[in-house]
C-alpha cells in the first residue's frame, strides 16, 4: 500500500458534531477532502445548509445533514440511529460540540448554569461517544476523535489577558476546565475498554484559535507563551484530525494530543 493511501477516507462514513464553525469546521473540511461520506450534525438544519453546500463544493466526499440537540438524550440517540440506519455502520465519530454555559462567566458562576453545563457538556458528551462506540464495537473497528482543550491540561496564564480586561472573566470558566479535563481522563478509560474490539479513542486538545473577533493585544500576549509565537489558524487542526480519523493512526489509541503551537511545552 502506498503510504499516502493510509490517510484516505474514501468509502468511510463519518459523523461530526460541532462541525460548522471554528475548529470543527476545519475538521469537516478535512474529512470531506479525504473522501469521507460526512454526516454534519447540527442543532438547526436550516442554518447548517450553507455550510453543507460549501463543503460539497470542495469536491471530496458527500455531505448529509442530520439534526441533533446535545441537551436532549433522545435527540442524540435519534442522530446515531439515523446515520446507522442509512449507512449500516459508522467508521469515524468526531465529537466537537458543546453548549455555551448560561448564567455568567468568571470565577463565581450561577449554580444552575454550572449544573446544566456539566450535565450537557459532560454527560451529553459521554452519551454520544458511548453510542458511537457501541456501534463500532459491533463492527469490530472505528475511530472516535474527541475534542478536549489545552485548558484541560494546564491552568490559565493570566498575563494572556493583560490589556484586555473584557476577556478576563471568561478565562476562569469552571465548567470548561472541568469538562475538558474529564474528556482527557475519559479518553484513556474508553481506550482501555474499546481497544479489544478494534475501536480507537483519541482526543485533540487545541489551543487558542485566531478569528475576526480576537483582539490584537490578546494575540500578542498569547504568542509570547507559545513556541511558534502565534495562535492557531483555520488549517492547523486538519492534518492531525485526518491522522486520527484514518488508518494512518491504526496503532494509536488513548492519546490526548495538544494542538497548541507548543504552548503546553513551555
Amino acid at each position: 500500500m502506498n503510504t499516502l493511501d493510509l490517510f484516505s477516507l474514501k468509502g468511510k462514513v463519518a459523523l461530526i458534531t460541532g462541525g460548522r464553525a471554528m475548529y470543527g469546521r476545519g475538521c469537516s473540511e478535512a474529512l470531506v477532502d479525504a473522501g469521507a461520506r460526512l454526516y454534519l450534525a447540527s442543532h438547526s438544519i436550516e442554518s447548517a445548509r450553507d455550510a453543507a453546500e460549501e463543503l460539497r463544493a470542495r469536491g471530496g466526499g458527500e455531505v448529509e445533514l442530520v439534526a441533533f440537540d446535545q441537551e436532549d438524550p433522545d435527540s442524540i440517540r435519534r442522530m446515531m440511529e439515523t446515520v446507522i440506519q442509512k449507512e449500516g455502520r459508522l467508521d469515524i465519530f468526531v465529537n466537537a460540540s458543546r453548549i455555551i454555559p448560561r448564567g455568567g462567566v468568571g470565577w463565581m458562576q450561577e449554580e444552575a448554569a454550572l449544573e446544566a453545563s456539566v450535565r450537557v457538556n459532560g454527560a451529553g458528551f459521554l452519551y454520544m461517544t458511548m453510542l458511537a462506540g457501541e456501534q463500532m464495537k459491533r463492527q469490530g473497528y472505528g475511530s472516535i476523535v474527541n475534542f478536549g482543550s489545552m485548558m484541560g491540561l494546564i491552568g490559565v496564564e493570566k498575563h494572556n489577558y493583560d490589556g484586555e480586561p473584557a476577556m478576563q472573566a471568561g478565562a476562569h470558566a469552571h465548567d470548561y476546565a472541568l469538562n475538558k479535563s474529564a474528556i482527557t481522563a475519559w479518553t484513556r478509560h474508553a481506550a482501555s475498554y474499546y481497544g479489544r474490539f478494534g475501536v480507537r479513542v483519541n482526543t485533540l486538545c487545541p489551543g487558542g484559535l485566531q478569528s475576526d473577533r480576537t483582539p490584537e493585544r490578546f494575540m500578542q500576549n498569547y504568542g509570547q507563551h507559545t513556541q511558534l509565537g502565534r495562535l492557531a489558524g483555520p488549517h492547523d487542526i486538519k492534518g492531525v484530525l485526518l491522522l486520527l480519523a484514518s488508518d494512518a493512526s491504526a496503532y494509536l489509541t488513548g492519546l490526548s494530543i495538544p494542538v497548541d503551537g507548543g504552548y503546553t511545552a513551555i
